[in-house]
């Protein structure tokens, strides 16, 4: 049982989405606090952190189990911020440049798979994550907290977004490396 707690917490993430996107639509307010569908995705944010570690100590990684993380993650964040430009919390173009990013990068590193390459998680990677997760938060949270003419949300979700081109850029950078 111990050996499939990782893959469990990744289907949670996963399965979380459209229950998120739900309470989301369901809410539909451009402003305020979105209590219940942060708590649920706080819980299934750190799953990500949770499924990796625990994979990590129990020496039960898995290809399967990577790849689900992977699936999981994008799935996640995507329909999150499909939903906050749904409602009006998050510009469209911000939505689309980080799903396109989200997927581009994916599929570089199923090109680099297909040639017996491996290309591996990156810190900035990491930190794209990261900042990904906190930005869902204080995008739901909605803290009336302003830095020159921007809100606190849009702050981490632009850092977000600069983290993961960085990120982006290096999986590039690594890929034509090993060509």
């Amino acid at each position: 049982m111990k050996k499939n707690i990782p893959d469990l917490l990744a289907w949670f993430r996963l399965l979380s989405s459209p229950v998120i996107l739900y309470l989301l639509l369901a809410d539909g307010s451009d402003e305020g606090i979105m209590l219940v569908p942060a708590v649920v995705a706080f819980i299934a944010a750190w799953t990500d952190y949770f499924d990796g570690m625990l994979a990590r100590k129990w020496n039960v990684s898995t290809k399967t189990g990577a790849f689900l993380d992977t699936i999981a993650d994008k799935i996640f964040v995507s329909t999150i911020f499909i939903g906050f430009s749904f409602i009006g919390r998050v510009n469209i173009w911000i939505t689309v440049l980080l799903i396109s990013r989200e997927f581009i990068v994916m599929a570089l590193r199923g090109l680099a798979g297909n040639d017996g390459k491996m290309i591996p998680p990156s810190i900035s990677g990491k930190l794209k994550a990261s900042f990904q997760f906190w930005s869902i938060g204080f995008v739901m949270l909605d803290l009336n907290v302003s830095f020159l003419s921007f809100t606190l949300d849009e702050v981490v979700v632009l850092l977000a977004l600069i983290f993961s081109y960085i990120s982006g850029y290096q999986y590039f950078r690594e890929y034509y490396k090993t060509q």
